[in-house]
């Protein structure tokens, strides 16, 4: 998972974060540091990871992906692509939300320090340690929903891994049960252009839904084969990340795509 912090956050970040010891570890190619409710996780000035280890907010962009969760309220199979810290954890635990969830990442450190740190919600998540990608397309059993939350560092920066535009897309749906639900945490596309790479992973589906965000350049994708009109999604987000008290309640627009 990987959040853009606004900009003076971005600078102070870069300048001040160190890589944490002791009972923290090390995460190669992670800068990590102790916050007042957990640990923060961030590559080239980026947060990937807000893992906090008590249920509430972290007042970014995994209290809307965990809000988005709630009001959706799938019943059966969720999956998870790109779960590092598990930095939407706490805002699910918040919201009341405790199934099980199945996870997939190649970073095993920041999985540790999960567990090390909230071994409790550790016991519900099944995490495997495996690209994306092909464990997607060895998954015989549907989802009622999948979340993209995969981020590489590249060039200084922290984007989307090339297939997230295209073939992921196409892969989740196939994985998705007929009325299954996809959310894509969208970083910055190629030359920004948000319309056209917007556009193409939503192209697999029938209807999507993006959510902009005041504080962050992320948007976020819902997208399935029948959703909820933009206003009455927005207005039930808003009313989760109210009950959350999430300074994102306030902070964000959904729109049809």
């Amino acid at each position: 998972m990987a959040f853009l912090a606004p900009l003076p956050l971005q600078i102070w970040m870069q300048k001040c974060l160190l890589v944490c010891r002791g009972n923290s570890g090390i995460i190669p190619g992670m800068r990590v540091i102790q916050t007042k409710q957990g640990w923060r996780l961030s590559q080239h000035g980026v947060v990937v990871s807000e893992l906090r280890t008590s249920a509430g907010p972290t007042h970014s962009v995994f209290d809307v992906l965990a809000a988005l969760i709630t009001v959706l309220d799938p019943q059966g199979q969720l999956g998870m692509m790109g779960f590092a810290g598990g930095g939407m954890m706490a805002p699910l635990r918040a919201l009341g939300r405790c199934a099980p969830i199945t996870a997939v990442d190649l970073d095993r450190a920041s999985y540790d320090l999960f567990c090390r740190h909230c071994p409790e919600w550790a016991a519900e998540v099944h995490w495997h340690q495996a690209d994306a990608f092909r464990w997607l397309r060895g998954q015989s059993r549907k989802f009622d929903l999948l979340l993209d939350d995969l981020s590489v560092p590249r060039d200084g920066d922290v984007v989307k891994p090339d297939g997230c535009w295209d073939e992921l897309p196409r892969l989740m749906r196939q994985r998705l049960q007929p009325q299954g639900v996809a959310l894509f945490n969208v970083l910055p596309p190629p030359n920004n252009n948000w319309s056209r790479n917007l556009a193409r992973v939503k192209s697999p589906f029938a209807t999507a839904r993006v959510i902009l965000l005041d504080d962050f350049e992320n948007r976020i994708l819902v997208a399935g084969a029948e959703l909820p009109p933009a206003a009455s999604l927005g207005r039930a987000l808003r009313q989760s990340l109210r009950h959350l008290r999430s300074r994102q309640a306030g902070r964000l627009q959904v729109r049809s795509l």
